[in-house]
């Protein structure tokens, strides 16, 4: 059975990095405006759970080409970042940390992957 609670958060994960990693390189405004963009959309629309995972997710879309090179990479990259959102806890709540140092990782745990399959 899955749990609702964590596809949903999959799914806020990788439409994070994806859609930010389009604003960025594709449509071409840099990664500062695409996760600014995302950042504001997601805490408008969606409740606060839901919102910071976007708002993580976006910090690993806004990677450079060296990190995260083709909009199929972003996918794995939102699988990866997702993951790692899952399924780690909540540590020192409210002092901040988590989100960068969760997309940190998951970038470089996505890099990785690319380059073990090219």
């Amino acid at each position: 059975m899955v749990n609702k609670d964590k596809l949903k958060m999959m799914i806020c994960a990788i439409a994070g990095v994806m859609i930010t990693w389009f604003i960025n390189h594709q449509m071409g405004y840099g990664p500062i405006i695409a996760n600014g963009m995302v950042g504001v959309v997601a805490g408008a629309l969606l409740p606060g759970p839901l919102a910071g995972v976007v708002y993580t997710a976006s910090f690993v879309g806004m990677s450079g080409l060296g990190v995260i090179p083709s909009l199929l990479a972003s996918l794995m990259g939102g699988v990866v970042v997702g993951t790692v959102i899952i399924y780690t806890p909540e540590i020192y709540a409210g002092i901040g940390g988590k989100g960068g140092t969760t997309a940190a990782v998951s970038g470089q745990i996505t890099r990785a992957i690319i380059n073990i399959i090219t």
